[in-house]
């Protein structure tokens, strides 16, 4: 939508958050009814793919309706923009690359620190083409960027509260600053997944030796041993 300068030219200007929040209270079908649960995640789904396939410079509305199978009004009803839809796709990504797996049962702290470590690799595998897309847009928009920031600040704290619950069962080395480690250690997880999956670099180690060397350098830091 163009706005107007003083002299009365007409410069078009990309769409702010604001303004998406204005149109977002506008729109139907945000998913209320079965069906628009199903039609928005078709979306999501075909978003995703056009992203990782083109890219988000290039990607556009037309793709994401056509590989998703419904029309350019159908897309609006969901969502204002192709940022609006990238945002959804970034957040659900974060959200599944950050949440601990469930399934863990183990009580052994150097086994749980294993499992953690190898769900984040693994799901960052699994992701791996649309984080190289994600950690691009995050250099430029600032929204991609701040849903990285929070979700990983959520994340640090988690860290944060499991080491200091180390420290407090007498497991864990009580020298080590548990909000630092929590930034240095998930840091580093964090570093070596994008190196593994995402750089000519990465291409020559494998992840089952670095599930293992990560966590011997988590566990090593914290001064914390295995009681199995």
């Amino acid at each position: 939508m163009p706005e107007r300068t003083q002299r009365g030219t007409a410069v078009p200007i990309a769409p702010r958050a604001a303004r998406d929040d204005q149109e977002i209270g506008k729109r139907r079908g945000t998913g209320r009814t079965r069906r628009g649960r199903q039609t928005r995640s078709q979306l999501v789904d075909a978003a995703r793919a056009v992203f990782e396939r083109d890219g988000f410079l290039h990607a556009r509305v037309a793709d994401i309706c056509d590989l998703a199978g419904f029309s350019h009004g159908s897309f609006y009803t969901y969502f204002v923009s192709k940022e609006e839809i990238f945002r959804e796709v970034v957040d659900s990504v974060e959200l599944d690359l950050l949440t601990p797996d469930p399934s863990v049962s183990t009580t052994d702290p150097v086994e749980r620190i294993r499992a953690a470590n190898r769900h984040y690799l693994e799901t960052y595998a699994a992701n791996s083409k649309i984080m190289h897309v994600i950690q691009q847009v995050a250099t430029f928009d600032d929204d991609v960027l701040k849903i990285r920031l929070q979700r990983h600040e959520v994340f640090a704290r988690s860290i944060e509260r499991r080491v200091r619950a180390l420290q407090e069962a007498g497991i864990a080395d009580t020298g080590v600053d548990a909000a630092y480690a929590a930034q240095a250690l998930g840091g580093m997880v964090a570093y070596f997944a994008d190196l593994l999956f995402n750089t000519e670099n990465g291409a020559g180690f494998d992840l089952d030796t670095a599930v293992d060397q990560l966590t011997v350098l988590w566990a090593n830091a914290l001064g914390v041993r295995s009681t199995g």
